[in-house]
């Protein structure tokens, strides 16, 4: 590996470390950039320079509607509320493995001509792949378009009048798109071209109206040359179960999602909810109830791999700041640096930390994309509560596990050896009883 750079240390570590970002939750090769206004969460971190210095990977596309939702901290509390081993964590379920993936395009295929006046039944929507994120219902995202492809895709649907078009799970294991998608529906767009010296052709915002099922490509050749958009025959997708009384199991849920909230504050989890969403909380039908729960617990899964990827970026700036130290360069000061004439134990460590992020980012980012993919495929409501009480379970369990350490260490050192009452109740609020009180903001995605 060769890579030879005129910056600073934080801008080398960026270079180096970028080949570890999570490839299959970026949008850009699929025609489109992903923007944020802004984020629903901030960073308090300690004032130190590793600490202060930018994140190096772009965090993935967040839901929207969640105002104050959680904190982002730089690190947690020491001692037992840490790492939870693997024997204390519950067996999770095969989410991938109940996905339905449509068949790979095949470009050796004829376009199949679908005549709307001689088949009016049949349903064609534009298909566009945007990487690796499962889009909830309701959720609100904007795009950048710069492919011509999707330049040409835009013009369609704004001709045509329909303003709307699948978005189905890509997945980064074998590039198959899902079965069910959700539709994006053109809400605005802005011509920038001459801002973006063609760069950009169309910023574009879109709300995620409803669920389609995709019965087949018609244009597999597109797949391949990428001569034009990919076209599908859907069929549109409603829940089965709208007049059944589910409102028992709601409650149930909400107040599970609730408990999970006070005790990431009670352990002052590094990445938590505040306390003030509380109050909000439904698993009901509709943009407002549990698709807004879902939207919430993917971003802060996501948030969670922001963490990690920002740790690894620290730790690989600590790693050159102390080689060039050694050298008597000015930490301050831009130099040029090949990766190769660095010493072997500077590069086996390098290797050693990305080895070890990859490790353990990949199961986060499947717990990031699986679920929700399932989510979108439900074809129920109950179904969906099903799998979202499935999803929380091993948050709870590794919260109870981290809550019964904290009263193990508590009642050996308070006096007596009797426990804190801070740790003998779950969903306590803290101690001193305040409540997060941090603004919030939306973002695109």
């Amino acid at each position: 590996m060769t890579c030879t750079m005129r910056a600073t240390p934080v801008a080398f570590a960026r270079a180096l470390t970028r080949p570890a970002a999570r490839r299959g939750l970026s949008s850009g090769s699929h025609g489109a950039s992903s923007s944020s206004s802004s984020s629903p969460w901030r960073r308090l971190a300690p004032a130190t320079s590793a600490s202060r210095a930018p994140r190096f990977f772009p965090a993935p596309p967040l839901p929207t509607r969640n105002p104050a939702a959680f904190r982002v901290f730089a690190g947690g509390p020491d001692g037992p509320s840490g790492p939870i081993s693997d024997d204390e964590r519950t067996p999770t379920r095969d989410y991938a493995s109940e996905i339905s993936w449509i068949a790979r395009a095949d470009a050796t295929k004829e376009d199949e001509e679908v005549d709307p006046a001689a088949q009016p039944d049949v349903m064609v929507m534009p298909v566009f792949p945007l990487g690796s994120t499962a889009y909830m219902p309701h959720s609100d995202h904007v795009l950048n378009i710069f492919e011509p492809r999707y330049r040409q895709m835009y013009s369609d649907i704004l001709f045509n009048g329909s303003r709307r078009f699948a978005v189905p799970v890509s997945d980064p294991k074998s590039g198959r798109l899902a079965a069910v998608a959700p539709i994006f529906y053109l809400e605005d767009l802005k011509e920038v071209s001459e801002q973006t010296a063609d760069a950009v052709k169309y910023v574009c915002s879109h709300k995620v109206i409803g669920r389609v099922r995709i019965d087949r490509t018609i244009n597999d050749k597109a797949a391949s040359d990428r001569s034009t958009y990919l076209k599908a025959v859907v069929e549109p997708m409603e829940d089965g179960d709208d007049d059944e009384d589910l409102s028992t199991r709601e409650g149930i849920l909400s107040e599970r999602f609730a408990t999970i909230i006070q005790n990431q504050t009670k352990l002052q989890e590094p990445v938590r909810f505040t306390e003030n969403l509380i109050d909000t909380l439904s698993a009901s039908r509709g943009e407002d109830g549990l698709w807004r729960l879902a939207g919430l617990w993917q971003s802060l899964l996501q948030n969670r791999i922001g963490a990690k990827e920002s740790e690894l970026s620290n730790e690989i700036q600590t790693l050159l700041r102390n080689y060039l130290a050694k050298q008597g360069t000015e930490l301050q000061n831009k130099v040029a640096v090949q990766f190769d004439a660095l010493p072997g134990d500077v590069k086996a460590e390098f290797t050693r930390l990305q080895t070890q992020y990859r490790e353990e980012a990949a199961p986060m980012v499947s717990a990031a994309l699986y679920p929700f993919a399932l989510l979108v495929q439900c074809d129920t409501h109950g179904a969906r509560l099903e799998v979202f009480g499935e999803m929380l379970e091993e948050e709870e369990a590794r919260l109870r596990a981290k809550l019964a350490l904290q009263s193990l260490f508590s009642s050996a050192s308070a006096p007596g050896g009797e426990a804190t009452e801070e740790a003998e109740v779950e969903g306590t609020e803290d101690a001193d009883g305040k409540k997060s009180d941090d603004a919030g903001g939306s973002e695109s995605a």
